[in-house]
């Protein structure tokens, strides 16, 4: 199959430098040590952010239904702002530019759009269990993505490509 279709968009432009690197060992798998701690790390982040934003709300005196809706936005915003992070391994997403890929900032976008929805319409919160949310929630939801994405450039900053 072939994938030089010229109506196809490129999706992600290449790193700068792409080509002075060392070629990837073919013997050598994939996931290695710093894949393999980021996924770890951001895994940790996501369960213990959901679990504290889960907790804080019910000691908040909030029902189930408000803060099950507080975990689950929770691990969509953190989950989004990951995304930002995942476009390069070694850059950092303010290098790469927050918008540059239009397709990226259109399907953040939609599911911004859709847990919104989730949150607030209250078909979908009939159809799912949710309630919506106040500021206070999200305030504390976009804490927790904030130091995830904190985390994710903390950790690559010891392997940065050369600007």
């Amino acid at each position: 199959m072939r994938n030089d279709h010229p109506r196809l968009p490129a999706f992600e432009p290449k790193e700068p430098g792409i080509m002075t690197r060392a070629p990837r060992d073919p013997a050598r798998p994939l996931l290695t040590g710093t894949p393999v701690v980021r996924v770890l790390l951001v895994s940790a982040l996501l369960v213990a952010g959901s679990w504290w934003v889960l907790s804080w709300e019910q000691g908040m005196g909030s029902d189930l239904a408000e803060a099950r809706t507080a975990a689950v936005n929770l691990f969509v915003a953190v989950e989004l702002v990951h995304l930002f992070s995942c476009r390069s391994l070694r850059r950092p997403v303010r290098r790469i530019g927050w918008f540059s890929n239009p397709w990226v900032v259109g399907g953040v976008l939609v599911q911004v759009a859709g847990q919104l929805a989730l949150t607030y319409l209250p078909v979908m919160n009939r159809l799912f269990p949710t309630a919506p949310l106040g500021a206070d929630s999200w305030l504390r939801i976009a804490g927790v993505a904030a130091l995830t994405s904190a985390a994710v450039a903390a950790h690559k900053y010891p392997q940065r490509a050369p600007m």
